[in-house]
């Protein structure tokens, strides 16, 4: 397990929820993984107490779930569910495009530029989690225009709780050598915002979500 010593003056409960959240958007805790306080306190050298204040706050969070036999695990999501986040993603991220594009500046556009290359790189590398990460990053660059902490605040839930699953999707893209589809998706992207072209930057939003969706469509008929 990818966990290591909690550090610094932070207070140790909150310590455990980046550590184990950060493990699970990386997918070093994947879904389905059963999550024994014990096991975890030991790998992150700290105390039951903190750790089980952390996996509170992450079951809140949407990320984790516990049932009377189980306990604690990774959440798992059905095919359902998961195209409600992407139905919900694509109604909050087009009103986030809109909002913010008239606002974008020589300042975001650098910023658009400087994580295309990273996603880039992280694609070249095959780093799913950099990719997704860069990813992020990008969006938010625009997103983050509209001014609206609260819309953002729940993009960044949803992005949380679809993440392990995005992952595969990526993973998947790698096997199948089609990466060229994502570097398109996100110069789409950059491009239109570059332009402040709502209906561009929008379309290109669109087609990558849809691309998601299909993925998953695809990836719970394979199991």
């Amino acid at each position: 397990m990818a966990l290591g010593k909690l550090g610094g003056q932070t207070r140790v409960s909150d310590r455990a929820f980046e550590a184990l959240y950060m493990a699970i958007m990386q997918g070093d805790l994947e879904a389905g993984r059963r999550l024994q306080v014990r096991e975890l306190a030991e790998s992150l050298g700290t105390s039951m107490m903190p750790v089980r204040e952390a996996l509170n706050r992450l079951e809140e969070f949407g990320l984790v779930e516990t049932s009377p036999y189980r306990g604690a695990v990774v959440k798992t999501f059905t095919q359902d569910e998961l195209l409600e986040i992407y139905s919900v993603r694509t109604v909050l991220e087009s009103e986030a495009v809109k909002a913010g594009i008239a606002h974008v500046d020589e300042q975001c556009v650098e910023a658009l530029n400087v994580q295309l290359q990273h996603i880039r790189t992280a694609l070249e590398a095959k780093d799913s989690a950099g990719f997704l990460d860069a990813e992020e990053a990008l969006l938010s660059c625009v997103f983050e225009l509209s001014g609206n902490s609260t819309l953002m605040g729940f993009i960044r839930t949803l992005w949380a709780r679809s993440r392990y699953y995005k992952m595969v999707g990526v993973k998947d893209i790698f096997e199948k050598d089609n990466v060229a589809l994502l570097v398109d998706e996100a110069t789409q992207f950059v491009a239109g915002a570059t332009a402040k072209d709502e209906q561009m930057t929008l379309d290109a939003l669109l087609v990558s979500l849809q691309r998601a969706e299909d993925g998953i469509q695809a990836e719970f008929r394979r199991n």
